[in-house]
């Protein structure tokens, strides 16, 4: 089926809301509401209309932009906990991976993985030696630390002269740093990636750093970070967080309590994600408890109606 495109201006989308029955806001003037449309972007103040379509009546269009301002303020306060997150997962994975080695180049050995594994461009971008060393092109501590002092091709002889390595980018001079300084620089989907390919001699290195999360299937556990990146990237490019579907995780131990009354696919059942990976999940015995501190953190005002319905929607299959 071809898919056709029709533009719409935001005055006539927002005449069509009243017409089904939205009601007019009672602080701002048409005007203001336009522009502030144009702001959001109108495919994507849709999403947040989309919430309310069975019963747009009982609504009006500030209740909607107060859905747009408190996903927002979700999208700030959530990409916080999956940063404190990625930085438990970089933590434990260079202490597992030096627990294993003394080689900190072993990330390039290629018997250091299950299969064949080739490190993506994007992750070595800062690695690249340039020739030009404008401040605007290069980061200060790189420019200073590395280029002048940190040699790769020195410490080749030293560490992999012997070994067999993974492809290597060979079109460009790359400074390949030591494992903990790539891990540190890495994207939390590079870190994964490499995580649930490395394993130094018989050591799964995904099974040696999901046991510092209380998951003993290392299955399991890469479906944890993948909703964990999956909710990160939303919050990253400013994408709707609010009334959508995740990635399904299997529920253990006590998050098996908190499923029984939350849908494993919504956000609310995202949140206690966060807090599981964080060890803070005994802060909850059950999903009202989840859902007060849901509130307590994400609205900044008092307003039962919309509370009530946020969580109604989160709540629903």
């Amino acid at each position: 089926m071809k898919y056709i495109y029709k533009q719409v201006d935001i005055q006539s989308y927002i005449n069509s809301l009243y017409h089904d029955g939205l009601n007019k806001s009672l602080h701002f003037d048409e005007e203001i509401i336009i522009k502030t449309i144009s702001t959001i972007g109108l495919f994507k103040f849709k999403g947040y209309v989309k919430a309310f379509r069975d019963d747009l009546s009982n609504y009006s269009i500030d209740d909607i932009l107060f859905l747009y301002d408190l996903d927002r303020e979700l999208s700030s306060n959530t990409f916080k906990l999956t940063s404190a997150i990625e930085i438990k997962i970089k933590t434990y994975l260079i202490e597992v991976v030096y627990s294993q080695t003394d080689n900190p180049f072993c990330y390039l050995i290629k018997e250091n993985y299950k299969n064949d594994f080739k490190l993506s461009n994007d992750s070595l971008y800062d690695w690249e030696v340039k020739e030009s060393r404008s401040k605007k092109e290069l980061y200060p501590h790189y420019r200073d630390y590395y280029l002048a002092k940190y040699n790769y091709k020195n410490n080749y002889h030293e560490y992999l002269k012997d070994k067999k390595l993974i492809e290597l980018n060979e079109k460009k001079d790359i400074n390949y740093p030591p494992f903990h300084y790539f891990i540190e620089s890495a994207t939390l989907g590079t870190v994964i990636q490499l995580l649930s390919k490395l394993q130094i001699g018989e050591n799964d290195i995904l099974k040696l750093v999901s046991r510092n999360f209380g998951i003993l299937k290392s299955e399991v556990f890469i479906s944890y970070l993948l909703r964990v990146k999956e909710l990160r990237n939303r919050c990253a490019h400013n994408g709707r967080i609010f009334n959508r579907n995740y990635r399904g995780v299997k529920a253990i131990g006590r998050y098996k309590i908190i499923r029984k009354d939350i849908y494993d696919h919504r956000l609310l059942d995202v949140y206690y994600t966060l807090y599981f990976l964080l060890k803070k999940e005994k802060e909850f015995e059950n999903s009202n408890e989840l859902e007060k501190k849901f509130i307590i953190e994400n609205f900044k005002s008092e307003n039962k109606k919309m509370q009530d319905f946020i969580l109604n929607c989160m709540r629903k299959r």
